[in-house]
This record gives C-alpha cells, structure tokens and sequence, in this order.
C-alpha cells in the first residue's frame, strides 16, 4: 500500500501511470491551499488502516515504533529540511475522550529521530469540528475555517505538520493558514496514511 509518483506536486495524491512530469490533480486546481506541499507514506487500507485504528482507538501503543519509523521513510520526499515539526493538536474535548494525541506522540517521535525541536502546543484546536468523512470539498472548508489558532510569533522559514492520516486535504490547509498567519513562511505535511479517493 505504499504511494508512489507520479503524484500531485502539492497534495502527494497518487496518479495512475508513469510521467516524470509535475502533476497538479484537480482538487489543488480548484482550491488555494496554504501548505506548501503533502506527502504520505501510504494509503489508507488493509494492514495500514487496521494498524492505525487499534493505536489510535485501542491504544495498541506497540505499533507507534513502527509508525514512526514508516513516516521516517517519507523524509526523503521533501527537498527542504524543516526547522520544527508540529503535530496537528486535537480538540482539548477529544483528546480527553481518547486519552492522547496520537499525531503528537508520532511527531515527537519523527523530531527526536530527526534531531529537530518539537513545537507542541504552538498550534491549537479551538473549534470542535463535526466529521469530515460525509461533507463535500466546499462543506470541509466551512467546518475547518478558524478550527485552528497558533499562539505565538513563529520566525520559522519551513516547518513540518505531522499526523496520522490525511483524509481531507481541508484539516491540513486550516492548520497551515494559522501557521502563516503568525509568520511560518511553508508548512510542508506528512501523514503516515492518506485516504484514497473511492
């Protein structure tokens, strides 16, 4: 399940087909999003899924190794090294449901092997956002606009947004549009697993 170019140049969404061109697919087309560029490692099914579902909701917390490992094999994808990794937060309310933020212990793990500081908590969620997975591309900005807030001046040229798995593109845009606002001048994103189109 491991993605593979050709891929878009800003989104990382696989492409049937060998071209060593630069591809845009239609959704970065259509929307101006703020992070630079995504990249995952695989997509979101079979082993992949099942993996991230029982360390995410059952706390199999033996697979985070080998989660962090798989999104260190993604490093390569981006030219430019970041300054600071950042995990993408979860809402205070959700994180006290689940018990952790997954995508902030696999970012921990992603600086420290990096030898990159972690920046937890500069970025905030402060709206409570319904499910993505049955909204529209349209109905996903309006959910994520103002979800995210950072707290703190960032003079950071290129930091790195880490999370569990990319399903819209929408969380990942809303999470660097308040990045930028305080001064990051490119969020680039990488995400263990990306949710494929059906």
């Amino acid at each position: 399940f491991k993605t593979s170019p050709p891929w878009c140049k800003q989104c990382g969404l696989p492409f049937d087909g060998t071209t060593e061109d630069s591809i845009t697919c239609k959704n970065c087309h259509e929307a101006d999003w703020e992070f630079t560029r995504a990249r995952s490692m695989m997509s979101a099914r079979g082993l992949v899924r099942e993996v991230i579902h029982r360390y995410k909701y059952n706390r199999h917390e033996f697979f985070e190794c080998l989660m962090i490992q798989w999104l260190l094999k993604c490093e390569h994808l981006f030219p430019d090294l970041p300054q600071c990794v950042l995990p993408v937060p979860l809402h205070p309310v959700k994180e006290r449901d689940r018990g952790f933020n997954q995508a902030e212990r696999l970012a921990a793990g992603v600086a420290k092997l990096m030898n990159i500081p972690l920046e937890a908590g500069r970025l905030q969620r402060v709206k409570c956002t319904e499910t993505q997975t049955n909204l529209s591309r349209k109905e996903r900005m309006v959910n994520m606009h103002g979800a995210f807030e950072a707290s703190k001046q960032m003079s950071f040229a290129r930091v790195l947004l880490v999370d569990d798995v990319m399903t819209t593109v929408a969380t990942a845009s809303a999470c660097a549009a308040a990045l930028r606002r305080v001064g990051v001048q490119n969020v680039d994103v990488l995400t263990l697993a990306r949710g494929m189109p059906v």
